[in-house]
């Protein structure tokens, strides 16, 4: 035990100053063998230069292991599970508010729901701010009579949420032109003072 000890504490040190850096690896190698030979070579009667090698390996290996095993860093996004299932219940009733007022076009409404800095990619791929889409919602350029979304994912990252899935769009016009039919959609919501606010969304239609 203490022969590993001695081979293994020298690599905590190495690995507190050069993780991260390309250099760690190539320097804990030299130091791991480098003192591996040290401490086999001073039991000759013991250890042959044979059973060096294995123990060289084995923590050059255990070093790379070290630098390769992913970590969950704080904060990293989170899928909805059910111990923040009341989120996606929020955000499934704010989608469903978003809907009411998109059928109803009720502008006022969707100036709660839309940020300021609101963007929307429609499906000819063009950027439409908040702006543009009540000016399109008001003149009647943009029209929806029914729209049934279905998540299939959603994330949670601080007080940001993703969610992704699929729409039918019935009834519907993007620019004037008919434009009902199916779709995938990703909308991102930020938590503001406890409400949740959408920042962008996108979508696409569905071939079939």
């Amino acid at each position: 035990m203490r022969r590993v000890l001695c081979l293994f504490f020298p690599i905590s040190i190495y690995t507190g100053q050069y993780v991260g850096s390309g250099r760690f690896f190539v320097r804990l190698v030299y130091v791991s063998a480098g003192l591996t030979s040290w401490k086999l070579g001073n039991r000759k009667t013991h250890y042959s230069m044979k059973m060096q090698t294995p123990w060289i390996l084995a923590i050059g290996f255990v070093s790379l292991l070290c630098l390769t095993t992913p970590h969950k860093a704080a904060g990293q996004t989170t899928a909805i599970n059910e111990n923040n299932s009341s989120v996606k219940q929020d955000l499934e009733k704010r989608f469903r508010e978003y809907s009411e007022a998109l059928t109803k076009r009720d502008l006022n409404a969707l100036e709660q729901i839309w940020s300021d800095d609101y963007v929307f990619i429609n499906p000819r791929g063009e950027l439409v701010t908040k702006s543009q889409r009540l000016s399109n919602l008001k003149t009647g350029a943009t029209e929806f009579q029914a729209i049934r979304p279905k998540s299939e994912r959603t994330e949670v990252h601080g007080n940001v949420a993703l969610d992704v899935g699929t729409v039918t769009l019935e009834g519907t016009k993007y620019g004037g032109k008919e434009s009902s039919g199916d779709y995938r959609y990703m909308t991102v919501w930020v938590n503001n003072d406890g409400r949740w606010q959408m920042i962008a969304n996108q979508i696409t239609r569905i071939a079939h």
